[in-house]
């Protein structure tokens, strides 16, 4: 089995306070221990210890687009154009309200079909990807997508008029510095939009975090640690607030 790199954090990352509590809830994967931690100053919950360097990569090959993509939540592989298309549609309907056909940019694109649609439909779009599977694929489709982090990217100031991450945020290795970037290409006036699940925080969720730590075991999640911060509204909006 291949060495894991990962990366231990002594503070938050979000706001940069060192006072973090210990969370009743870690993952298991590939021999290691992936435990959380809740941020006292600004309530942000993330992994104390994270995926990093080779293992983060490996983590978004083309297995996790066919058989992981949106954590479990689609039964469709992210290349399949009919499943996705309503849903895509109904996104760009509601960017266009804010000003009509602009320029788009998708962080984390994955195949790039939000992108394919968009064009379609009069946008200028690029994309930014992690996984060089995923780029391959949206390249295929004549798509500019962008391989590697959006800081790589290097895109230029104010260079986008909708930025929009669908299920990102969660998994980036540094959400401020990910959400300071996004607001450096975004133009004067333009929209963010940030999409991502809240299951950690459910009522359910957060009675068991409760009900475990009270006795002093973990919750253990016997899967790839996909999701290295977990945001509820108010630590999401004091974040945007803090770029």
């Amino acid at each position: 089995m291949t060495a894991l790199e990962t990366r231990a954090l002594d503070h938050c990352l979000a706001c940069g306070s060192p006072a973090l509590a210990r969370v009743a809830l870690r993952y298991e994967w590939q021999g290691a221990s992936f435990p959380a931690a809740r941020c006292r100053a600004c309530g942000m919950l993330f992994l104390r210890v994270q995926p990093a360097g080779s293992t983060l990569a490996r983590m978004y090959s083309a297995e996790y687009f066919e058989q992981d993509f949106r954590c479990g939540r689609s039964d469709a592989r992210s290349t399949d154009e009919l499943a996705f298309r309503a849903e895509n549609d109904g996104l760009l309907d509601r960017f266009e309200s804010f000003r009509g056909a602009a320029r788009f940019l998708e962080v984390g694109c994955a195949s790039g079909l939000l992108l394919k649609r968009a064009c379609e439909r009069g946008w200028q779009a690029t994309g930014v990807e992690l996984s060089p599977d995923a780029v391959s694929q949206a390249r295929a489709l004549g798509l500019d997508v962008r391989e590697g982090t959006l800081h790589a990217a290097a895109l230029p100031d104010n260079a986008f008029d909708v930025v929009y991450m669908g299920d990102v945020l969660e998994h980036v290795l540094d959400c401020r510095a990910t959400l300071t970037e996004v607001a450096r290409v975004l133009a004067p006036g333009g929209h963010a939009i940030v999409r991502g699940p809240i299951t950690t925080h459910s009522l359910a969720r957060r009675l068991g975090l409760m009900l475990y730590g009270a006795v002093g075991r973990d919750i253990v999640l016997r899967e790839p640690p996909y999701h290295l911060w977990e945001f509820r509204p108010g630590s999401l909006a004091r974040l945007a607030r803090a770029v």
